[in-house]
């Protein structure tokens, strides 16, 4: 391969390799994402799908992909969940080419290579969108793949501060407030990435601009919040959520997610050497003047992801901040084509033997870290053999009577039960009552219309925080009533507790062990089957599992209050198979040895 230097702005040209490479940036990843396109729902996009496909109006964010998601529903291929899927995989490719587009545009800054750089910003888009972030969120309904690629488009978009247009900047403020209204984090990254440009370029714009740029925001958000205001008036508007709940509201909740540092996310997304490769480019282009103005927004961030670093292991909730690890994630992969471009027009421009080939050699290299990324990504993206979420819902469905009513303290649960009835209408039959969301818009008003014996337990959770065993009895005398067990509720509501599959029933009296006993042997059936859809050589679904071990835990809890020490070592065993090293087994087994008779202290074992 060679490198041409030295050409005069008269003598470039594109190459033949610059359409090719364009066009395979936006088709082979859009191929691959289809492929791995989630034909079922997952824990992570339950939310997406609610508000998306069922209208909910949640927090004022997710207004594109809703509309995207809506006019993709008409499609008449695939399911309707596949058809919300396509959403986040063609937001995907048209990112990929984005970086495509911003790469060539750093690399012509660079140095004038007609070759090597469609080649290497090809490169760039490959390891950004084939990396395990992006195709995570790609994969599913809802992901922040969208709010990325306006982030991307509008750093492409930004106008010139000279530019006199009004028309130009009433648009780009509309934009900006589009991209906010998608995600507040990515809105937050456009300003920031816009504004560290532009002090970079000196081209700061009149008043004048800056006033239509605020006009233009304002007036396109207050259109997009009107349906947010007027939708739960609406005849079949059957949850209102209000403005005040997003997905920062259940980021934190179900799993103790361990926020990995934004180094050690990097090598796993995109490879130790490649992230050193991003950190020389990223320092050329901000010391070199000619690539500052595109590298330093790109390193910005790259910084934000330092500074607020989003969790990979939010397994039950989409992370709020996906969107900026995505960017990131970009920004590194441009910075490491821009790291290989300089140290290729280097090795050309050297005096020693070899020059060349090592030069062609360091090319090819990069392709390789490329071919890494994309086979690491297919281990925990391909979402065709990941149903451990639907048999989860298949099986906690199945095993309720008809009218039952939920208590869930746990919003993902919500999340997934409402999901599974907007995509398949699943079980409308059933109350689902999500007890953190009771003061929550109108989700009060909206329960006692369905059921009026509601009034006792809306009114103890308003005064004192947790039921009652009135409010509970006059529920379960009504309907069959199952419930997420609270360590904080009155011991006394744990005698009228059955362990069954994959829920606890309240009865509306104190039960004996015999009934505690039936309870659970049909609930095995429905464990393995969880279990094993969850347990596969080729992937752990980490979300089903937490779900899973949490309801095993409520389990168990109730059991030890109770003193059925038999049925204990049972649940816990099964803790075991999925966590082995599970510190509330082995704090349980403990405090069971200490008091080898009678009902366990379980003060604090559940959170």
């Amino acid at each position: 391969m060679r490198v041409e230097l030295g050409e005069t702005p008269q003598d470039r040209y594109r190459h033949w390799l610059h359409p090719v490479c364009a066009w395979a940036a936006l088709v082979l990843p859009l191929l691959v994402t289809l492929w791995r396109a989630s034909t079922g729902t997952q824990w992570r996009d339950d939310m997406a799908i609610v508000r998306g496909l069922g209208l909910v109006p949640l927090g004022g964010e997710g207004t594109v992909s809703s509309v995207v998601m809506q006019l993709f529903a008409l499609l008449p291929l695939g399911g309707r969940l596949l058809r919300a899927s396509l959403a986040s995989a063609l937001a995907l490719a048209v990112a990929a080419r984005l970086v495509y587009a911003l790469a060539v545009r750093l690399l012509d800054e660079n140095a004038w290579t007609p070759r090597l750089t469609p080649l290497l910003a090809f490169a760039a888009a490959l390891t950004t969108t084939l990396s395990p972030t992006w195709q995570l969120e790609g994969t599913i309904a809802g992901g922040a793949t969208l709010a990325a690629c306006l982030v991307l488009l509008g750093v492409m978009l930004r106008p010139d501060g000279r530019v006199g247009d009004a028309r130009v900047w009433l648009g780009y403020g509309a934009f900006i407030a589009i991209t906010s209204l998608e995600s507040h984090a990515a809105g937050a990254a456009l300003l920031v990435a816009i504004a560290v440009q532009v002090g970079v370029l000196g081209e700061t714009p009149p008043r004048r601009n800056v006033g239509l740029l605020a006009a233009g925001a304002l007036v396109t958000a207050a259109l997009c919040l009107v349906p947010l205001a007027v939708r739960p008036f609406a005849e079949r508007s059957w949850v209102h959520l209000g403005f005040g709940l997003s997905a920062t509201d259940i980021s934190a909740v179900d799993t103790a997610a361990q926020r990995p540092g934004a180094l050690a996310s990097w090598f796993r997304e995109i490879g130790m050497i490649a992230v050193a490769l991003a950190a020389v480019g990223g320092v050329w282009g901000v010391v070199r003047g000619r690539t500052r103005w595109l590298a330093a927004p790109l390193v910005a961030l790259v910084l934000a992801d330092v500074c607020f670093p989003a969790s990979r292991a939010g397994v039950l909730a989409s992370d709020p901040l996906a969107s900026v690890r995505l960017l990131a994630v970009a920004g590194l992969g441009i910075g490491a084509a821009l790291g290989v471009h300089t140290l290729a027009v280097g090795l050309g421009r050297a005096k020693i033997p070899f020059a060349q080939p090592a030069a062609a050699l360091l090319v090819v290299f990069d392709f390789t870290l490329v071919l890494m990324t994309g086979e690491d990504s297919s281990y925990v993206a391909d979402r065709r053999s990941q149903n451990a979420a639907e048999v989860w819902t298949d099986e906690a469905l199945s095993a309720l009577p008809n009218r039952s009513l939920i208590l869930v303290r746990s919003q993902a649960v919500a999340w997934r039960l409402w999901a599974a009835r907007v995509v398949r209408g699943e079980r409308p039959d059933l109350v689902v009552v999500p007890l953190p969301l009771l003061d929550k818009g109108s989700v009060a008003t909206s329960l006692l219309t369905m059921e009026p014996n509601l009034a006792p337990l809306i009114r103890e959770m308003s005064l004192a925080g947790k039921p009652n065993e009135y409010s509970l009895s006059v529920l379960s005398d009504t309907r069959p009533l199952y419930v997420e067990l609270d360590p904080s509720w009155d011991r006394r509501l744990v005698d009228h507790m059955i362990p069954k599959q994959l829920w606890v029933a309240f009865a509306p009296h104190a039960v004996g062990r015999s009934d505690r006993v039936a309870g659970r042997k049909h609930g095995r059936r429905a464990f393995e089957r969880v279990l094993s859809a969850a347990s596969t050589p080729t992937h752990q679904d980490s979300a089903t599992l937490a779900v899973l071990g949490a309801r095993a835990e409520e389990q168990a809890f109730a059991l030890a209050a109770l003193g059925d020490r038999g049925a204990v070592g049972e649940i816990l065993a099964d803790i075991k198979r999925i966590d082995p090293a599970s510190p509330f087994a082995s704090e349980l087994e403990a405090r069971m040895k200490k008091h080898r008779r009678g009902r366990v202290d379980v003060s604090g074992l559940l959170e």
